[in-house]
């Protein structure tokens, strides 16, 4: 069963396309022109994430936005490996499908996550992708200082994960999605409708517990993916939300901390979402930031 799209969302739709990537039938969209710009959104969302900032920055940057397998308008097999690295491999195959080459990386949240994960390769030498700056908006890169909310937690355990999920209703969502905003009454019921369908479009509570493995791998991980981070050589920047409650503003300070070179952005009165909150701000932001120089090739994790 697929859940009915309203009609903003029939229209997202249709302004891009499918392809059949790592196994997985994968939506994406492509708009704007110049160099290439790579959006990675996070959980539980998708990449309709970006709408109110893409026509903001479609003149300054060839835009790529797609939905992670098991999130929004792609496929959400129910036995499909959802881990971060899989993540990847699937953006990985799909970048190299569009023949994008050098690019500038955006990522918001999970996706936040995805980024590290292709630092490590870069690192590794086991990637051919070639991201020329990483801008990271708010995402809970250090899993002991991550504020998940109540539902999330639940959905990142083996046992209620599953559960949860399917117990998920449009009254639970209500009554937590809209805290991670700064001023949540900024956005109206439409609004609030086209991410819960969003979520169980493809019969997404089949999964939804499955794509929140992203959250305990953060524990495992942690030195796989904050030692990249950590001593990359790309430009780096962070576009933060001050009010976030969820991705605090300390993750911001103790990544600036560890390394001094990263350009920090904090947005007052902004929450999670600097990209819907603030798309104005955030275009701005991105124009100065990505117009930065690219780092000397011999720097680590510098391509």
């Amino acid at each position: 069963m697929t859940t009915e799209l309203p009609a903003v969302l029939r229209g997202w739709l249709a302004a891009g396309q499918f392809a059949d990537i790592d196994d997985t039938r994968i939506w994406y969209r492509v708009e704007g022109s110049g160099p290439w710009l790579v959006c990675f959104h996070g959980f539980p969302t998708s990449s309709w994430d970006w709408h109110r900032l893409l026509p903001l920055i479609r003149d300054d940057f060839r835009v790529l936005l797609f939905d992670f397998p098991g999130y929004g308008l792609s496929a959400k097999p129910p036995r499909r490996d959802y881990s971060v690295l899989r993540q990847l491999d699937a953006a990985e195959l799909l970048l190299r499908s569009l023949d994008i080459g050098a690019f500038h990386l955006l990522a918001h949240d999970m996706g936040d996550t995805v980024a590290c994960e292709l630092l490590h390769r870069l690192e590794q030498g086991q990637t051919g992708l070639e991201p020329l700056s990483v801008t990271l908006l708010n995402g809970g890169i250090y899993p002991d200082l991550h504020r998940p909310l109540p539902t999330q937690r639940l959905l990142r355990t083996r046992i209620l994960g599953e559960l949860t999920a399917r117990l998920a209703t449009w009254r639970v969502f209500m009554h937590q999605y809209p805290r991670v905003y700064a001023q949540p009454g900024n956005f109206d019921a439409a609004h609030y409708r086209a991410q819960w369908a969003l979520m169980l479009h493809r019969r997404g509570r089949r999964t939804l517990a499955k794509v929140a493995v992203y959250m305990r791998e953060r524990f495992r991980h942690e030195r796989r993916w904050l030692d990249p981070l950590h001593r990359t050589g790309l430009p780096l920047s962070l576009i933060w939300g001050r009010e976030d409650p969820i991705a605090v503003l300390a993750m911001a300070r103790r990544l600036q901390a560890r390394q001094p070179a990263t350009r920090v952005e904090v947005l007052d009165g902004i929450g999670h979402y600097p990209q819907l909150e603030a798309p104005d701000r955030l275009a701005a932001i991105l124009r100065g930031v990505l117009a930065a120089p690219r780092p000397d090739p011999g720097m680590p994790g510098a391509q």
